[in-house]
């Protein structure tokens, strides 16, 4: 099955290009401090710019914002700027549609036992599809707190059950496949979501079992293993196997 991927033409797009979900552009008008007409003037005069707040999955503190008509590389003499490098983006913010991000919307993973809370925490940490939460790593992982492993277990679960899938599926089912995840497609929101917003996201989804005691929780992963576990792990150990263990059921 086809992928979302950038505009670029194949002859200039760099392997990790194809399908960078990881990154997702945002357009939008900027008010920028003109300096020279300012000196000029002796008051502050913005102009107003086409920018690109490029949103990083996982990262909740860095978005770094580029001029939309700036160099995002050369390839040979010809520069290509981030308004080309993202023109899909670029086209529906020039148009005044939504615009979305590539890969597949999270909600595909409802199958798989994500939560709303979960979905949030993703949708906060600028993780808008599952192929960027198939892709995040290190620091990026660590910031979906109690419920990264989990998160990582449906992502890659899903994509195996994708591949699968695609390998078997005649030319029309694919066609009608592929109509379904652009239905699904995620839109990215207008708005960052804050830190602390971030903060009390994760905690909602890390004290989802909160009300229950540790005694409570070995039944329950009794109920659905046929054994309660053994020795005496930890509190976030018994949880992660909980959820785990619902997820799959």
């Amino acid at each position: 099955m086809q992928e979302h991927t950038t505009s670029l033409p194949e002859s200039v797009r760099l392997p990790f290009e194809a399908n960078a979900h990881s990154i997702t552009p945002f357009f939008k008008h900027m008010s920028v401090l003109n300096v020279a007409q300012s000196e000029i003037q002796g008051k502050p005069v913005y102009d107003l710019k086409e920018v690109v707040e490029l949103r990083l999955a996982g990262d909740r503190n860095y978005s770094p914002v580029m001029p939309a008509d700036s160099m995002y590389r050369k390839v040979g003499d010809r520069v290509i700027t981030y308004a080309e490098r993202f023109s899909d983006q670029y086209r529906a913010f020039r148009m005044g549609d939504d615009q979305k991000a590539g890969g597949t919307a999270l909600e595909m993973l409802a199958d798989y036992g994500i939560t709303p809370a979960q979905l949030s925490i993703c949708r906060a940490l600028k993780i808008y599809s599952i192929e960027a939460l198939h892709a995040v790593d290190g620091h990026q992982v660590k910031a979906l707190g109690m419920n990264a492993n989990e998160l990582k277990r449906m992502a890659r679960q899903y994509m195996e059950d994708r591949t699968k899938k695609a390998v078997a599926k005649t030319s029309d089912d694919v066609e009608a496949l592929k109509a379904e995840l652009e239905r699904l497609r995620a839109l990215i929101p207008a708005q960052e979501t804050a830190p602390e917003e971030i903060d009390a996201l994760v905690q909602a989804a890390d004290d989802e079992y909160a009300a229950l005691s540790d005694d409570q929780i070995k039944e329950r992963i009794a109920s659905l293993a046929g054994a309660r576990p053994r020795g005496n792990p930890s509190r976030q150990t018994l949880v992660q196997s909980l959820r785990e263990l619902e997820g799959a059921a």
